[in-house]
Protein backbone atom coordinates (compact mmCIF):
# COMPACT_ATOMS: atom_id res chain seq x y z
CA UNK A 1 0.00 0.00 0.00
CA UNK A 2 3.06 2.22 0.46
CA UNK A 3 3.93 2.34 -3.28
CA UNK A 4 0.41 2.85 -4.22
CA UNK A 5 0.40 6.00 -1.76
CA UNK A 6 2.60 7.59 -3.19
CA UNK A 7 2.13 6.65 -6.70
CA UNK A 8 -1.15 8.20 -5.54
CA UNK A 9 0.63 11.28 -4.57
CA UNK A 10 2.98 11.78 -7.67
CA UNK A 11 0.62 11.01 -9.97
CA UNK A 12 -1.60 14.39 -8.44
CA UNK A 13 1.57 16.05 -8.41
CA UNK A 14 2.06 15.53 -12.14
CA UNK A 15 -1.52 16.08 -12.77
CA UNK A 16 -1.23 19.73 -10.82
CA UNK A 17 2.20 20.65 -10.34
CA UNK A 18 1.40 23.48 -7.85
CA UNK A 19 -0.91 21.08 -6.03
CA UNK A 20 -1.66 21.67 -2.02
CA UNK A 21 1.27 24.50 -2.52
CA UNK A 22 3.74 20.98 -1.56
CA UNK A 23 6.65 21.94 -4.67
CA UNK A 24 7.07 25.34 -3.42
CA UNK A 25 7.33 24.71 0.14
CA UNK A 26 9.40 21.60 -0.15
CA UNK A 27 12.04 23.64 -1.41
CA UNK A 28 11.88 26.45 0.14
CA UNK A 29 12.15 24.32 3.14
CA UNK A 30 14.73 22.35 1.41
CA UNK A 31 16.83 25.48 1.08
CA UNK A 32 16.03 26.70 4.67
CA UNK A 33 17.30 23.27 6.12
CA UNK A 34 20.97 23.16 3.44
CA UNK A 35 21.53 27.19 5.46
CA UNK A 36 21.21 25.24 8.81
CA UNK A 37 23.60 22.71 7.82
CA UNK A 38 26.11 25.29 7.45
CA UNK A 39 25.57 26.29 11.16
CA UNK A 40 25.61 22.11 12.14
CA UNK A 41 29.03 21.58 9.86
CA UNK A 42 30.64 24.63 12.01
CA UNK A 43 29.24 24.39 15.48
CA UNK A 44 27.03 21.36 16.01
CA UNK A 45 23.83 21.77 17.63
CA UNK A 46 24.71 24.73 20.42
CA UNK A 47 24.91 26.83 16.93
CA UNK A 48 21.42 26.95 16.25
CA UNK A 49 20.63 27.75 19.85
CA UNK A 50 22.92 30.37 19.63
CA UNK A 51 20.39 32.22 17.16
CA UNK A 52 17.90 31.20 19.53
CA UNK A 53 14.59 33.44 18.97
CA UNK A 54 14.74 34.06 22.59
CA UNK A 55 17.51 36.45 22.12
CA UNK A 56 15.10 38.39 19.52
CA UNK A 57 13.32 41.47 20.56
CA UNK A 58 10.54 40.54 18.12
CA UNK A 59 9.67 37.55 20.39
CA UNK A 60 6.65 38.46 22.62
CA UNK A 61 6.93 37.84 26.68
CA UNK A 62 4.54 34.74 26.04
CA UNK A 63 6.34 33.15 23.23
CA UNK A 64 9.92 33.77 25.46
CA UNK A 65 7.98 31.33 27.86
CA UNK A 66 6.86 28.67 25.36
CA UNK A 67 10.43 28.66 23.98
CA UNK A 68 12.28 28.26 27.34
CA UNK A 69 13.10 24.83 27.18
CA UNK A 70 14.76 22.95 30.34
CA UNK A 71 15.99 20.28 28.05
CA UNK A 72 18.90 21.80 25.48
CA UNK A 73 17.75 18.65 23.38
CA UNK A 74 14.62 19.78 22.98
CA UNK A 75 15.38 23.07 22.21
CA UNK A 76 17.61 22.18 19.47
CA UNK A 77 14.54 20.03 18.07
CA UNK A 78 12.26 22.92 18.65
CA UNK A 79 14.59 25.46 17.12
CA UNK A 80 15.44 23.62 14.01
CA UNK A 81 11.75 22.84 13.35
CA UNK A 82 11.40 26.39 13.70
CA UNK A 83 14.40 27.28 11.14
CA UNK A 84 13.37 24.96 8.71
CA UNK A 85 9.53 24.65 9.29
CA UNK A 86 8.66 28.13 9.34
CA UNK A 87 5.52 29.58 10.44
CA UNK A 88 2.85 29.26 7.88
CA UNK A 89 -0.71 27.57 8.92
CA UNK A 90 -1.27 25.14 5.54
CA UNK A 91 -1.74 21.58 5.98
CA UNK A 92 1.75 21.31 3.86
CA UNK A 93 3.35 23.60 6.50
CA UNK A 94 2.19 21.35 9.48
CA UNK A 95 3.41 18.47 7.69
CA UNK A 96 7.07 20.11 7.19
CA UNK A 97 7.49 20.86 10.68
CA UNK A 98 6.48 17.20 11.75
CA UNK A 99 8.78 16.05 9.12
CA UNK A 100 11.93 17.96 10.33
CA UNK A 101 11.09 17.80 14.38
CA UNK A 102 11.36 13.46 13.65
CA UNK A 103 14.50 14.07 11.59
CA UNK A 104 15.75 15.86 14.05
CA UNK A 105 14.36 13.51 16.86
CA UNK A 106 15.91 10.36 14.92
CA UNK A 107 19.26 11.98 14.72
CA UNK A 108 18.97 12.28 18.67
CA UNK A 109 17.79 8.68 19.21
CA UNK A 110 20.11 6.94 16.79
CA UNK A 111 23.46 9.18 17.73
CA UNK A 112 22.88 9.61 21.66
CA UNK A 113 26.57 11.30 21.51
CA UNK A 114 24.80 14.28 20.26
CA UNK A 115 22.23 14.58 22.72
CA UNK A 116 25.14 14.02 25.55
CA UNK A 117 26.93 16.48 24.42
CA UNK A 118 23.30 19.00 24.50
CA UNK A 119 23.02 17.70 27.91
CA UNK A 120 26.49 17.64 29.33
CA UNK A 121 26.91 19.05 32.88
CA UNK A 122 28.98 21.91 31.64
CA UNK A 123 26.61 23.15 29.01
CA UNK A 124 26.38 22.68 25.35
CA UNK A 125 29.92 21.95 24.02
CA UNK A 126 30.82 24.94 21.19
CA UNK A 127 32.00 25.04 18.11
CA UNK A 128 32.40 21.26 17.66
CA UNK A 129 30.82 20.86 14.48
CA UNK A 130 28.27 17.63 13.02
CA UNK A 131 30.51 15.34 10.68
CA UNK A 132 29.02 15.57 7.77
CA UNK A 133 27.46 11.50 7.31
CA UNK A 134 25.01 12.97 10.16
CA UNK A 135 23.88 15.90 8.12
CA UNK A 136 23.53 14.17 5.31
CA UNK A 137 21.33 11.29 6.61
CA UNK A 138 19.40 14.25 8.33
CA UNK A 139 19.07 15.99 4.33
CA UNK A 140 17.82 12.22 3.51
CA UNK A 141 15.73 11.66 6.44
CA UNK A 142 14.17 14.94 6.29
CA UNK A 143 12.42 15.02 2.66
CA UNK A 144 11.37 11.35 3.28
CA UNK A 145 9.69 12.27 6.73
CA UNK A 146 8.20 15.03 4.40
CA UNK A 147 6.36 13.13 2.68
CA UNK A 148 5.28 10.63 5.09
CA UNK A 149 4.09 13.01 7.03
CA UNK A 150 2.03 14.88 4.38
CA UNK A 151 0.70 11.59 3.15
CA UNK A 152 -0.31 10.86 7.26
CA UNK A 153 -2.22 14.00 7.13
CA UNK A 154 -4.27 13.24 3.00
CA UNK A 155 -5.37 9.98 4.77
CA UNK A 156 -6.36 11.79 8.33
CA UNK A 157 -8.01 14.95 6.37
CA UNK A 158 -9.74 11.86 3.88
CA UNK A 159 -8.05 14.27 1.01
CA UNK A 160 -8.86 12.05 -2.32
CA UNK A 161 -5.92 11.63 -4.56
CA UNK A 162 -5.26 10.45 -8.11
CA UNK A 163 -5.64 6.29 -7.12
CA UNK A 164 -8.09 5.46 -5.67
CA UNK A 165 -7.12 2.99 -3.51
CA UNK A 166 -6.50 5.89 -0.69
CA UNK A 167 -10.45 5.77 -0.12
CA UNK A 168 -10.35 2.62 1.53
CA UNK A 169 -7.45 3.37 4.38
CA UNK A 170 -7.55 3.24 7.45
CA UNK A 171 -7.56 6.76 9.03
CA UNK A 172 -4.84 5.86 11.03
CA UNK A 173 -2.64 6.28 8.50
CA UNK A 174 -0.63 2.40 8.83
CA UNK A 175 -0.20 3.08 5.49
CA UNK A 176 2.41 5.66 5.57
CA UNK A 177 4.95 2.79 7.47
CA UNK A 178 6.99 1.90 4.62
CA UNK A 179 6.58 5.45 2.69
CA UNK A 180 9.93 6.63 3.96
CA UNK A 181 12.09 3.51 3.07
CA UNK A 182 11.00 4.12 -0.71
CA UNK A 183 11.35 7.87 -0.69
CA UNK A 184 14.84 7.04 0.67
CA UNK A 185 16.22 5.30 -1.45
CA UNK A 186 14.85 8.25 -4.99
CA UNK A 187 17.06 10.88 -2.80
CA UNK A 188 20.70 11.17 -3.31
CA UNK A 189 23.12 11.64 -0.54
CA UNK A 190 25.23 14.89 -0.67
CA UNK A 191 28.05 13.51 1.11
CA UNK A 192 28.53 11.79 -2.08
CA UNK A 193 27.84 14.18 -4.63
CA UNK A 194 30.09 16.81 -2.62
CA UNK A 195 33.10 14.28 -2.69
CA UNK A 196 32.24 13.92 -6.80
CA UNK A 197 32.65 17.64 -7.00
CA UNK A 198 35.76 18.08 -5.02
CA UNK A 199 37.07 15.36 -6.92
CA UNK A 200 35.95 16.58 -10.25
CA UNK A 201 37.76 19.88 -9.10
CA UNK A 202 40.94 19.07 -8.12
CA UNK A 203 41.21 17.37 -11.46
CA UNK A 204 40.19 20.52 -12.82
CA UNK A 205 43.02 22.45 -11.12
CA UNK A 206 45.66 19.78 -11.62
CA UNK A 207 45.02 20.04 -15.77
CA UNK A 208 45.03 24.01 -15.83
CA UNK A 209 47.48 24.51 -13.49
CA UNK A 210 49.49 21.61 -12.62
CA UNK A 211 48.28 21.62 -8.78
CA UNK A 212 46.19 19.04 -7.26
CA UNK A 213 45.47 21.16 -4.45
CA UNK A 214 42.12 19.83 -2.33
CA UNK A 215 39.12 21.93 -3.56
CA UNK A 216 36.77 23.00 -1.17
CA UNK A 217 33.19 22.23 -1.63
CA UNK A 218 30.91 22.87 1.16
CA UNK A 219 28.61 20.47 2.00
CA UNK A 220 25.53 22.76 3.04
CA UNK A 221 26.33 24.28 -1.07
CA UNK A 222 25.50 20.78 -2.72
CA UNK A 223 22.75 19.97 -0.33
CA UNK A 224 20.97 23.46 -1.63
CA UNK A 225 21.45 22.73 -5.77
CA UNK A 226 20.40 19.43 -4.97
CA UNK A 227 17.27 20.69 -3.57
CA UNK A 228 15.29 21.31 -6.89
CA UNK A 229 16.29 17.63 -8.40
CA UNK A 230 15.05 16.00 -4.87
CA UNK A 231 11.72 17.52 -4.87
CA UNK A 232 11.24 16.02 -8.11
CA UNK A 233 11.86 13.17 -7.94
CA UNK A 234 9.99 12.77 -4.64
CA UNK A 235 7.03 13.80 -6.01
CA UNK A 236 7.43 12.70 -9.12
CA UNK A 237 8.16 15.02 -11.32
CA UNK A 238 10.58 14.96 -13.93
CA UNK A 239 14.30 16.07 -12.81
CA UNK A 240 14.50 18.72 -15.59
CA UNK A 241 11.39 19.98 -14.98
CA UNK A 242 12.52 22.10 -11.84
CA UNK A 243 16.27 23.68 -12.46
CA UNK A 244 18.77 25.09 -9.92
CA UNK A 245 17.81 28.36 -10.40
CA UNK A 246 15.02 27.61 -8.54
CA UNK A 247 16.04 26.88 -5.29
CA UNK A 248 14.55 29.81 -3.30
CA UNK A 249 17.51 32.38 -1.81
Amino acid sequence: MASAAIDALQGSCRDDPSAFGLRDAACEAGARLSDAMETLAAAGPSGLLDKDPLHDDHVSEQDRDTLDWQDPADAFVAELTRQVGGEGGTMVDAALRRAIAASAQRLLTEHPDIRESLTAPGGPSHGTGLAGDLLCLLYQWFFADLVTEFLRAVIAEKIKLTVPVLEVIDAEGRIADGVAERIIALIPNPCEEAEAQTAEAAKAALSVNGDSMEADVPLSDVARRLVPGVVGKILGFAVDALSEEEVPA
